[in-house]
């Protein structure tokens, strides 16, 4: 088995555990605060990893083996900026969760897909034409999902999901970089760890940590934490050693379609005529996108160099004036 088709089942595994999350991650926020369903959920996925992290967290990275020693502390650093990361992202999507339905949530998060490439132009990096004609369908069938001035249009919870979008987008740009530095085992294990402790720091400040009663209703949803955060970011982590960024978000994309059918299934939700033809859009763009090439970059010296440099100014801009219209929907 090749690396690529390793990198490639060990994404798809991980989408199968985020998709069937989503409607569990619903039904438990009906009965307890975001706050505390973070820090129980990524508290059970860090003890759950622990174990593994003590065991195998001695093993090198792939960078000690092609480029300069890293330092031993890495891992903290890594799991610091992941795990901040991680936080805002999670909370911002269930604090949507408890507006939104499951199934829109899925769809709008898969936004990130297209968050993943444009942040990667940004920086330079260059995605080939197929990427664009898969991004470009993947929009489209955004706004089928979107269903605007419909019985589901867009609403201040889809706002919150957006906006953990573009932080979902940075976590996976940063744990590309990472990822080739340090052990995946550390990786998650400290990246959960950090997210558990500042949940349960402002579940414990705004007290709204959960009553025995309310415990006891989620705590197997809680329990599948160690599914959804340890297992599915291990195998997240790992793929990544030998898969773009780009890459990884196109093969995710699958994820909201499993999360709108877990949806039907669990909690009764309806599904729309033009969220049907929207995730036909997405599956279609993702199939597109996945089989361009890798990313490529533009030296200076290049005759369109400048071009790309005015087209990467105007879509950073755009991201930030998305970003910034997410916040008003939000706070109106």
């Amino acid at each position: 088995m090749s690396v690529k088709t390793k990198a490639f089942l060990l994404l798809v595994t991980a989408t199968i555990i985020w998709g069937v999350s989503s409607p569990l991650n619903r039904y438990a926020l009906m009965n307890i605060h975001p706050w505390s369903f973070s820090a129980f959920r990524y508290l059970f996925g860090t003890v759950a990893l622990l174990p593994l992290a003590l065991r195998l967290g001695h093993r090198q990275a792939p960078a000690n083996y092609y480029f300069d020693q890293v330092s031993r502390l890495e891992w903290l650093k890594a799991g610091l900026c992941l795990g901040v990361l991680l936080t805002l992202g999670s909370c911002f999507q269930f604090f949507g969760l408890t507006i939104t339905t499951a199934s829109k949530s899925s769809f709008i998060t898969s936004l990130y897909v297209s968050m993943v490439a444009l942040f990667g132009f940004v920086l330079g990096q260059i995605p080939r034409l197929k990427v664009w004609i898969g991004l470009f369908l993947c929009m489209i069938g955004l706004a089928f999902i979107g269903n605007v001035g419909g019985e589901s249009s867009f609403n201040r919870g889809d706002a919150l999901t957006l906006i953990a979008d573009l932080l979902w987008a940075t976590h996976m740009m940063t744990m590309g970089y990472f990822a080739i530095r340090v052990n995946p085992w550390k990786l998650v294990a400290s990246q959960s760890a950090v997210c558990s402790l500042i949940s349960f720091g402002v579940a414990y400040w705004t007290d709204t940590l959960p009553t025995m009663a309310q415990f006891g209703k989620v705590w197997p949803i809680l329990a599948w934490g160690i599914m959804s955060v340890s297992v599915a970011y291990v195998c997240q982590a790992m793929a990544q050693i030998n898969s773009s960024p780009t890459a990884t978000a196109v093969i995710m994309q699958f994820q909201p379609i499993l999360g709108a059918t877990c949806g039907v299934i669990f909690l009764n939700e309806k599904v729309s005529l033009p969220m049907v033809i929207g995730a036909v859009f997405l599956i279609t763009g993702a199939l597109i996108a996945q089989r361009a090439g890798d990313c490529f970059r533009l030296e200076r010296g290049h005759p369109k160099f400048r071009l790309v440099m005015v087209a990467r100014f105007l879509v950073g801009i755009s991201i930030l004036s998305a970003c910034g219209l997410s916040m008003v929907l939000t706070a109106a």
